[in-house]
């Protein structure tokens, strides 16, 4: 859906479903620049990044930005970080979290074409650990996405439960799933269909994934992360986190079939 600021549309879904798709966020002129600036960025730096920072497809060496499967830093780029500026964003992130925001981060979710790895079922905050929750992810579509190169997924309205619990999942990229996912079927999935440019806002609280993708096309989404900008960290449940995130990057070293 398109978005002016005096429509409260955008905010009503929101509220309801867990996430809204606003059409055409960057026109495919702006797409093209972020891809190439995103390229230009990891061609120079990829050499700097290891662990937790940067995730290659199974069996791939780690030095090839066609093999990345997911890019945590991408904060670190000049250019993104001036991206999550852009007034548009920051006027809807606004509107949604009904408080001034908080930049948090940025990240690349490449999924190459043929061999994009699965992000199993998950919620942001349980790796965010933001007291109350209030807190989205713009996810920006820098390809054509569906659910046949693997697509986002989102099981409707669950954030509306708070954080439930997980589980290590060993995924490349997304180390926590959600502990006996069947519990939820009983709420809707669906998998919006994006075209270049297109934005998904989603609260942090929902469930969502993806399937891997073994199409013959690339599915590349960029991140902007926000916060409302008063809410506080929960450090007890971050050092939890962290502390099986990185047990599970010593395993997958010891174990490269992980």
């Amino acid at each position: 859906m398109n978005y002016s600021k005096n429509d409260n549309t955008l905010k009503k879904k929101f509220d309801i479903n867990g996430w809204v798709l606003v059409k055409s966020l960057f026109s495919i002129k702006e797409v093209t620049q972020i891809n190439k600036k995103i390229d230009a960025f990891l061609k120079r730096s990829i050499k700097k990044y290891k662990g937790k920072s940067i995730n290659f497809t199974n069996n791939d060496d780690g030095t090839e930005i066609k093999n990345i499967n997911s890019f945590h830093s991408l904060s670190d780029s000049p250019y993104i970080k001036k991206k999550s500026k852009n007034d548009k964003i920051i006027t809807i992130v606004k509107n949604l979290l009904e408080a001034n925001p908080k930049y948090i981060a940025s990240e690349l979710f490449a999924k190459p074409a043929g061999k994009g790895l699965k992000a199993p079922a998950h919620q942001d905050n349980y790796y965010w650990c933001i007291k109350n929750g209030n807190a989205l992810t713009v996810w920006v579509a820098l390809d054509s996405v569906s659910y046949k190169n693997g697509g986002l997924t989102y099981y409707n309205s669950t954030h509306k439960l708070g954080v439930v619990n997980h589980k290590p999942s060993f995924a490349k990229g997304s180390s926590q799933t959600v502990s006996n996912i069947k519990k939820y079927v009983k709420y809707k999935k669906i998998c919006p269909k994006l075209s270049p440019g297109d934005a998904l806002f989603h609260h942090s609280e929902i469930i969502h994934g993806s399937s891997e993708n073994k199409s013959g096309l690339r599915r590349r989404g960029l991140t902007f992360q926000y916060k409302d900008q008063l809410a506080k960290f929960d450090i007890k449940m971050k050092k939890k986190y962290l502390k099986s995130l990185n047990k599970q990057i010593i395993l997958r070293e010891k174990n490269k079939n992980l």
